[in-house]
């Protein structure tokens, strides 16, 4: 990695923070967060998400709720037209104050059992000696990809889908992170930004095959079965009116090549 700029916050503990970049896919990283005390981290973890956690809005992401309804739609009929088996063990990782499993259960009587690392949860949440590898048939993660520091939390969260699950992930990804540190999306408790290059070596280094995006989910569903298979749900599925509609690729879907200012 090379550096790639400095950002002052002067705000939760932060002064200034260096970010560097991975000269082969793009992909930036916080060395401050990188190299911060773990205390401290889940300290600012904590203060910055408590203060919207639990209520109904969030300022800093005012199509917070809206899109969590957009990926809970997107889930049920995922599951409805045979992307998903089921719902026995499904896993909302970083899920926060537990929304989107609310809002499965409450409108589609759908279970997903959560994991939260920094904010606290109630008895419905697992421990972490709970996540066991491969053992999870869908296991989602919104909004938690630009919290992680190394490379084994990205990888920890792949080794929880069974052999035939399905990984659902949410987060910004850029063709190019923006060389600017009033870039809105670098905020005191993100960390890690992705391009479509960093998330196609993870896609491909993790072994998936093929995936879908929906875009008003702003969701992408990576799998681990035959293409084809996949391939031809979406095509069945996507002649249907009022319904999600699924971006498919034999690969990783990169589909958000637009400017990097263009707020997802």
């Amino acid at each position: 990695m090379a550096f790639f700029l400095s950002k002052p916050f002067w705000t939760h503990s932060l002064k200034v923070v260096d970010y560097w970049q991975c000269v082969t896919c793009g992909f930036v990283l916080s060395k401050t967060h990188v190299e911060m005390d773990p205390d401290t981290w889940a300290k600012i973890n904590y203060e910055y998400h408590v203060s919207y956690q639990g209520k109904g809005s969030d300022q800093g992401d005012p199509k917070w709720i809206a899109r969590l309804q957009d990926q809970s739609r997107m889930i049920q009929d995922a599951d409805e037209i045979g992307l998903l088996n089921g719902d026995d063990r499904w896993l909302d990782y970083g899920c926060g104050d537990g929304k989107l499993s609310a809002l499965l259960q409450t409108n589609y009587n759908l279970r997903m059992l959560k994991y939260e690392r920094y904010m606290p949860g109630g008895e419905d949440y697992l421990d972490s000696q709970d996540l066991l590898p491969n053992t999870f048939d869908f296991v989602i993660s919104t909004s938690v990809f630009e919290h992680f520091t190394r490379r084994e939390q990205f990888d920890a969260v792949h080794a929880l889908v069974s052999e035939r699950g399905v990984l659902g992930i949410h987060t910004l990804v850029c063709e190019a992170v923006p060389l600017d540190p009033r870039w809105y999306y670098m905020l005191p408790v993100h960390c890690a930004f992705q391009t479509n290059k960093s998330m196609e070596t993870l896609f491909c280094q993790w072994g998936y095959t093929c995936s879908v995006y929906n875009v008003d989910a702003q969701l992408w569903l990576w799998f681990k079965r035959n293409p084809k298979e996949v391939e031809d749900i979406i095509r069945s599925a996507n002649v249907r009116a009022d319904k999600p509609f699924y971006i498919f690729k034999d690969g990783f879907v990169d589909y958000w090549k637009c400017p990097p200012y263009r707020r997802v």
